[in-house]
């Protein structure tokens, strides 16, 4: 963008050339139209006048012809008696003084008789080479161009009608009929204030008498085309015309009718003229407005840039707002929310102050304040010092089985665990994920002592509290001496005894992470009290059927055994509310539940008693036929372990009570192992499954 359209004055040109523009393009696009409108009505009357006078046109022509045909029917003709044929030739020419001359011309092309001078008085004239004299002999009528009749000097139209007796040639008739009168009363006709026509002979020449005017071959072609569109066209003279041109059928003539371009173009100049006006009036009252706007909006600005330059300097500063009395109404409502902003930073300076230096998480010191601390106290004021480096036990099996929420509570209770041990004067800090800093000024080998006695003691009492984490707090501690006075080399001493403790102490961390797991699938929540019935009545059934398999190995019973005790370790990541929910899931919910078989084999791999049980968690939800989840290939290439899971595991939840459903009889389970096997379950140990342990049922009454 621009840097002009970044202030206000850049944005009013903007908009103002944007106006201006409109101003120009609207009249514009008016006029465009207005053209548009104006041809197409040029064009409708152009096809109407020449519609008009090529009707009248041709219906002359034709009762021209049609006299000669009645000449050439008389019986004087038919009989070729000359004497009685010149009288009535030049009665008939007496009469009708439009037609120059009455011929009769032999079979030789000679002319015989003539209305105006006798029988044979030419006896050299041979007309033969004419067009008139071959058409007859193909027994065509035709019609010549306008000619200078020979005797008249006047422009005369011959019309020849052939003379045919059993299809032989006879003869013809022709007469040169005057064609100045309808000629004239053409050429005198107008339409609108410069509309004329044009008559044109076969070669385009146009038969006004004073011109010489010849239509190019590519003007009268586009005028005469079929798609009977008006053109526009420039006459020698420099004159330009919008015409349309028609043939007069039968003829060698075309007319044509045109207009003077000045008269299409006067009232579309006119009217964007008077557009243009107002577009220009209406362009200098914006151009007033827009300025004016400008200045009272410039004025109000200036006062709100100073504020804020004042608050780019740290001055947070009210405005005044007897300043802005005289700015708009949105421009005053701003300054007023400046100074209300103003006001608010002002007050969270010092809140924005204690968030740069403290954890966001736990509120305890920082890394940057406990590092700038470290520096202060380097300094020999406080000595001696300790230092005490502190990590949590067994986050990372937190976030991972329990997930992130879960270890940021773990992470806030060992930051209260520590400040609760700390004395007033001493430093707690987060200065990493999940380690923890103290520096303790003017403090001696027993004070150390004693802090971390505190610590452990503090562990102690949360571990006593309501839906306590697994919380273990490895620490190290290092107390300024001869030996060490620097105060990073004091905290490279103190998080080496940390790390030493913590090597120590993650057996028994991770023993009571699990510990911790466990409880939370066998404690008090009522899906915990659900799951642990589960696995328990789940344990029994494998117990049951793999003791009575002589085919399975007495290390594999006790494997498949430890699975149905631990096969569902994956709930502990699934909230209550679905877990407790009485009715069906939603997708989003049991996309969650079907989650638990990947969760609870993540689980197990942590730990190493029960890492060989990951495999057949993962999979003891996979079908037979490779669909379930989570889904993949099926048949045998799903352990055994997972298949004899995934029997017992069905067969517990159709049995067993639930909340959402009435349990069905083991009968009824059965008959629903059976129906899924070979698609769901393991085809030949659901067969020995339901084989065992309706016999079972029977003999010990114990599964009902």
């Amino acid at each position: 963008m621009p840097v002009t359209l970044r202030s206000i004055r850049g944005l009013l040109n903007f908009y103002t050339f944007l106006l201006a523009a409109a101003m120009i393009i609207f009249p514009v696009l008016i006029g465009v139209y207005d053209l548009y409108k104006a041809w197409r009505t040029v064009d409708r009357d152009l096809s109407y006048v020449l519609d008009m006078q090529t009707t009248a046109l041709q219906q002359w022509f034709a009762n021209n012809q049609n006299t000669i045909r009645s000449l050439a029917a008389l019986p004087s003709v038919r009989n070729k008696t000359f004497e009685s044929m010149f009288e009535d030739f030049r009665n008939f020419s007496s009469a009708n003084i439009n037609f120059d001359s009455i011929v009769y011309v032999d079979t030789t092309g000679s002319a015989v008789v003539q209305s105006n001078s006798g029988i044979n008085t030419h006896p050299g004239l041979n007309l033969s080479d004419r067009d008139y004299f071959r058409d007859a002999i193909a027994g065509k009528p035709h019609i010549t161009d306008v000619i200078i009749g020979r005797t008249s000097g006047q422009p005369i139209v011959i019309f020849s009608i052939p003379l045919m007796e059993n299809d032989r040639f006879e003869g013809l008739v022709f007469g040169s009929i005057r064609f100045d009168t309808i000629l004239k009363t053409l050429l005198s006709t107008q339409f609108g204030d410069t509309g004329n026509f044009l008559l044109l002979n076969s070669k385009g020449k146009s038969m006004r008498e004073t011109s010489e005017e010849i239509f190019p071959e590519e003007i009268l072609s586009e005028l005469l085309s079929s798609n009977g569109h008006s053109i526009g066209y420039r006459e020698a003279s420099g004159i330009k015309y919008i015409a349309k041109g028609k043939f007069i059928t039968n003829t060698h003539f075309y007319i044509v009718a045109r207009m003077d371009y000045g008269e299409f173009l006067s009232p579309i100049v006119g009217n964007m003229l008077y557009f243009l006006m107002v577009s220009a009036m209406l362009l200098i009252i914006m151009l007033y407005i827009s300025r004016r706007l400008y200045k009272r909006v410039d004025k109000s600005l200036t006062l709100l840039f100073e504020g804020v330059q004042k608050a780019e300097q740290g001055k947070y500063d009210i405005l005044d707002p007897e300043l802005l009395e005289e700015a708009p109404f949105e421009l005053r409502e701003l300054g007023i929310a400046f100074s209300s902003m103003a006001e608010t930073i002002r007050s969270k300076t010092s809140e924005l102050e204690f968030r740069s230096f403290h954890d966001e998480l736990t509120g305890l010191y920082n890394r940057a304040y406990f590092e700038d601390s470290m520096r202060r106290f380097d300094s020999g004021r406080f000595a001696p010092v300790t230092v005490v480096v502190c990590d949590v036990n067994g986050l990372k099996l937190i976030n991972d089985t329990l997930g992130h929420k879960a270890g940021d509570d773990l992470i806030v209770a060992a930051a209260r665990t520590l400040e609760r041990a700390a004395r007033s004067s001493d430093i707690v800090a987060r200065i990493g994920g999940d380690e923890f800093a103290m520096l303790l000024p003017e403090s001696t080998n027993e004070t150390a002592g004693h802090v971390l006695r505190r610590i452990r003691e503090e562990v102690a009492e949360y571990k006593r509290g309501e839906q306590p984490l697994p919380l273990n707090i490895a620490c190290g501690a290092a107390v300024s001496s001869g030996r060490i006075q620097n105060i990073e080399a004091l905290f490279q001493e103190a998080d080496k005894e940390m790390y030493a403790v913590k090597q120590l102490e993650k057996p028994h961390s991770k023993r009571e992470v699990l510990e911790f797991l466990s409880a939370r699938m066998h404690g008090g929540r009522k899906d915990s009290q659900d799951r642990n019935r589960h696995m328990a009545a789940c344990t029994a059934i494998m117990e049951a059927f793999v003791q009575a398999r002589q085919d399975i190995p007495h290390e594999k019973k006790e494997f498949l055994i430890r699975l149905a005790k631990h096969h569902d370790i994956g709930f502990t990541e699934i909230p209550s509310e679905i877990t407790d929910k009485p009715g069906p899931l939603s997708e989003e919910e049991y996309l969650l539940v079907q989650r638990h078989p990947e969760t609870g084999a993540r689980i197990a791999s942590l730990f190493p008693e029960l890492e060989d049980l990951a495999e057949p968690i993962r999979l003891h939800h996979r079908w037979w036929n490779g669909k379930g989840y989570p889904a993949g290939d099926g048949g045998e290439a799903i352990p055994l372990e997972s298949r004899l899971m995934a029997i017992v595991d069905a067969y517990e939840a159709m049995t067993g009570d639930k909340v959402y459903r009435t349990p069905l009889s083991p009968e009824q389970a059965m008959k629903e192992l059976l129906r899924c096997a070979g698609s769901q379950f393991d085809p030949v140990w659901t067969e020995r499954f339901a084989t065992f342990f309706l016999d079972y049922q029977k003999r010990e009454n114990i599964l009902i």
